[in-house]
């Protein structure tokens, strides 16, 4: 069983594949999460009837990128790096891998919101304590994983390894 569920070939050019493919899907997933994110919590000042100007607006979601960069986006990387592992693992069984990658990058995002909460007691991400703000997090871990699965399977499939 263990050697049916290898990850066949690990040559250079494979991992190599893998890492760009790997590290341009998380920054899409990051830079989503933390555009929705402020989006969500932008949206919940208009509610109150706080002004927000468009230069604001359009500022405020390019500093949220910068400031989550050094936290969110780490952990964003790492959560999607085990789950592409796991969709290059089990990518040789299945016909779609590029829908396994989408299924994959939103469940990584969600066991992120999931486990941020019970080990350091708050939402981290202000975005996602609405069921909106939390689908939209997953959906950027979602189209972070399409993204990697575009890049990783384009041209050759790669099912065997």
């Amino acid at each position: 069983m263990i050697e049916q569920l290898s990850l066949g070939k690990l040559d250079m050019a494979n991992s190599i594949q893998f890492l760009k493919a790997w590290l341009i899907g998380s920054t899409v997933a990051f830079v989503l999460a933390s555009i929705m994110h402020t989006q969500m919590v932008l949206i919940g000042l208009l509610d109150i009837d706080v002004k927000i100007s468009v230069a604001n607006w359009l500022s405020t979601s390019f500093q949220d990128i910068w400031g989550l960069l050094p936290t969110y986006a780490p952990v964003i990387a790492f959560a999607l790096f085990i789950a592409m592992l796991v969709v290059v693992l089990f990518a040789k069984f299945i016909i779609a891998p590029k829908l396994l990658a989408f299924i994959g990058g939103a469940t990584a995002v969600l066991t992120v919101l999931i486990t941020m909460q019970p080990i350091l007691d708050v939402t981290l991400i202000a975005g996602a304590r609405e069921p909106l703000g939390f689908a939209l997090q997953c959906l950027s871990g979602a189209i972070g994983g399409l993204t990697f699965a575009k890049l990783f399977y384009k041209g050759s499939q790669r099912r065997s390894g």
